[in-house]
């Protein structure tokens, strides 16, 4: 699990693939279009809730960046979600 200290940084993204049976998910950062991968998450209810996402749907999370690469993130906090706010 994450560790709260670590420096965070919010991002609007879009669910690419929803959760894995890793525990992966990949999003498309609206602002960059780039793609990145969430592989942590600060809590059991937090992955539950991300684990409720679709293909399409929009979300901002608080995000840790990984210790090892750029674009791996550990997930904090969802600032908010919809699914009536779907990309493709």
């Amino acid at each position: 699990m994450l560790k709260q200290q670590q420096r965070s940084c919010e991002r609007a993204s879009v669910v690419v693939s929803p959760i894995d049976d890793d525990g992966r998910m990949e999003l498309r950062d609206v602002e960059a279009d780039e793609v990145y991968e969430v592989v942590d998450y600060i809590d059991e209810e937090l992955a539950m809730k991300l684990g409720s996402l679709s293909a399409g749907e929009a979300v901002n999370l608080e995000l840790v960046a990984g210790a090892d690469t750029s674009d791996v993130f550990g997930a904090v906090r969802i600032e908010s979600t919809g699914p009536s706010a779907r990309f493709r």
